[in-house]
C-alpha cells in the first residue's frame, strides 16, 4: 500500500486533506468551528463547498458554494438543496457520497464523468470530508476539474436532467492515510 493519498497527484485535493487532518487535532473529525476556508490558500477557495443534511431526507443543503462552481454550473446554489438543483441518477449519486461520508465519519473520494455537450465529456474529482456539527454533521468538500472545459458553462439542473451524468464512482478512505479503507 502506498503511503500517499490516492489523490496525491492533485495539489488542491491534497492541500484541503492536509488542512482537514491538521484541524482534527487527533479527533476522528474536526468541529465545524475548526474549519475556516480563509486559512487555506486563496487558489483553493473557488473549489470549496460546505453542505449540511436536510433532516428526515437524503438531501443536502449547500451553505458555501465556491465561485468555480457558480461559474461552471451557471448559478450560485448557496442555500439550495440537492433536491432543488439536481435530478435523476446524478442526484442519487451525489447524495450517496455525502451521506456515506456523514454516516461513516470518514473521507470519501469520488470521480465522475459528464457528457457536457456534443463536443465532449467533463471529468471531475471530489473529496468529501465530514465535520462534527450539531446532531447530523456537515460536509466540507473540494471539487476539481482536471482539464479545462473548452465549452460553455451548463446548469447543474440541466446536466442532471438531460442524462448527461455518464458515470461515477466513490470510495471511503482511511482518515489518516487517505487510502481506500480496507474491509476487516
Amino acid at each position: 500500500m502506498s503511503d500517499q493519498p490516492i489523490f496525491a497527484d492533485d495539489p488542491m485535493l491534497s492541500t484541503v486533506a492536509r488542512y482537514w487532518t491538521a484541524q482534527r487535532r487527533g479527533r476522528p473529525m474536526p468541529q465545524r468551528t475548526d474549519i475556516d476556508p480563509l486559512h487555506l490558500p486563496a487558489s483553493v477557495w473557488p473549489n470549496l463547498l460546505l453542505a449540511e443534511p436536510v433532516a428526515g431526507t437524503s438531501a443536502m443543503r449547500y451553505r458555501l458554494v465556491g465561485s468555480a462552481h457558480v461559474e461552471r454550473y451557471t448559478f450560485d446554489f448557496t442555500g439550495r438543496t440537492t433536491t432543488e438543483i439536481m435530478q435523476g441518477s446524478y442526484r442519487t449519486y451525489m447524495e450517496a457520497i455525502y451521506n456515506t461520508s456523514l454516516q461513516e465519519g470518514l473521507p470519501v473520494y469520488s470521480e465522475s464523468v459528464f457528457r457536457w455537450d456534443a463536443r465532449g465529456y467533463a471529468f471531475t474529482r471530489r473529496l468529501m470530508l465530514p465535520l462534527q456539527h450539531g446532531e447530523h454533521g456537515m460536509i466540507f468538500s473540494v471539487q476539481v476539474w482536471p482539464s479545462e472545459l473548452p465549452y460553455l458553462p451548463r446548469s447543474i439542473s440541466d446536466l442532471s436532467g438531460t442524462g448527461a451524468f455518464k458515470d461515477g464512482d466513490y470510495v471511503v478512505l482511511d482518515r489518516d492515510s487517505f487510502q481506500p479503507r480496507s474491509e476487516a
